[in-house]
């Protein structure tokens, strides 16, 4: 685990149950993304309470999160890993 994991750990036991579940759950989800398609995507974390991310928000007129942004045109909110699915592989090309 390293050093690095060490902290990080201890640094996420510091949340509630609820954010410890949400943060998981997304982490564990782009890693099956970045595994399942490598290099045909390209996943960038944006922090919503930056004013990076306050543009996005209101650019793509979401308010709930997760929200992933597909070719800067097709958008899925939330935790459907199904969805997602649907729209990467219509944008590459697959059925």
């Amino acid at each position: 685990m390293g050093l690095v994991g060490k902290r990080d750990e201890v640094d996420l036991n510091e949340y509630p149950e609820d954010m410890k579940a949400d943060y998981l759950f997304l982490s564990n989800w782009l890693s099956e993304l970045a595994q399942e398609y490598k290099e045909k995507i390209r996943i960038e974390i944006i922090n919503v309470s930056s004013f990076r991310g306050l543009y996005k928000s209101i650019r793509y007129w979401t308010q709930t999160y997760p929200t992933f942004i597909v070719n800067k045109k097709e958008k899925c909110s939330g935790s459907d890993k199904s969805q997602l699915d649907l729209i990467l592989q219509s944008h590459l090309g697959r059925s």
